[in-house]
């Protein structure tokens, strides 16, 4: 069922200049506020018939990847609009190219901009504190060759050395598949002031709430890198509906 969500605050940011000389001269702010703009557009208006029989089948497989799926789905949707398609791209499972290995779930590149990429990891999440730290940070259980406890999730890979290292910002988006958004929203806020495993690296400064145009859905998250700040912009779609 295709709709338009009225909950959802969304205003078109400024157009984007056709003289190539200002485009290249647009700051970072300017630019990831068109790249909301689009993410906000998807939400408003995404056919959740169509995403609820996607995440039906794909639940069906015998090993299935239902947060893989509906990444493809965001992907494939944002391509879609011609609007956003003439000055980005959304690509996904792209391997990086930092000192560890890992991919990104959502990449939305501009060639027009000076930093070029918006990374995006995403994540599912449904009440459970499993999902919660598994959205920030958790033990897996598993050993590295000294015999130490290897840690992972999505808010720590920024700060592990697998993402977005050459910049000040990156993205996360939570898709919601059950549960109180309100009290996932807590819970995450909870979880993200506890020390990281890659202490003081990451280590949350602050939180600001509704970040994205007041939506309560949004929220950004301050913390420490290699001396400097990192910002981490939160999104937590809704597909439980």
């Amino acid at each position: 069922m295709r709709m338009e969500r009225q909950y959802i605050r969304i205003k078109k940011p400024a157009s984007l200049p056709t003289d190539m000389h200002r485009l290249k001269k647009l700051d970072d702010v300017f630019w990831k506020n068109q790249i909301f703009y689009h993410l906000l557009h998807f939400y408003k208006n995404y056919d959740s018939e169509e995403l609820k029989l996607k995440i039906q089948e794909e639940k069906k497989k015998e090993h299935s990847r239902v947060e893989r799926e509906i990444a493809k789905f965001v992907r494939l949707k944002l391509n879609a609009n011609r609007e956003f398609g003439f000055h980005f791209s959304a690509k996904g499972e792209v391997t990086n190219d930092e000192d560890i290995e890992g991919n990104y779930d959502i990449n939305i590149h501009s060639t027009n901009w000076e930093k070029k990429d918006f990374y995006f990891e995403c994540k599912n999440l449904d009440g459970s504190q499993d999902l919660v730290n598994k959205y920030v940070c958790c033990d897996t259980y598993k050993k590295d060759k000294s015999g130490k406890n290897i840690f992972d999730g999505g808010v720590l890979r920024y700060f592990n050395g697998k993402y977005a290292q050459s910049l000040d910002f990156g993205g996360m988006i939570g898709f919601i598949l059950a549960g109180d958004n309100a009290k996932i929203k807590e819970s995450l806020f909870k979880k993200l002031n506890e020390k990281l495993s890659t202490t003081p690296q990451g280590d949350l400064i602050r939180i600001t709430d509704n970040s994205i145009q007041e939506n309560d859905f949004t929220f950004d998250s301050l913390h420490k890198r290699s001396e400097k700040e990192f910002i981490i912009h939160h999104l937590l779609f809704d597909f439980s509906n």
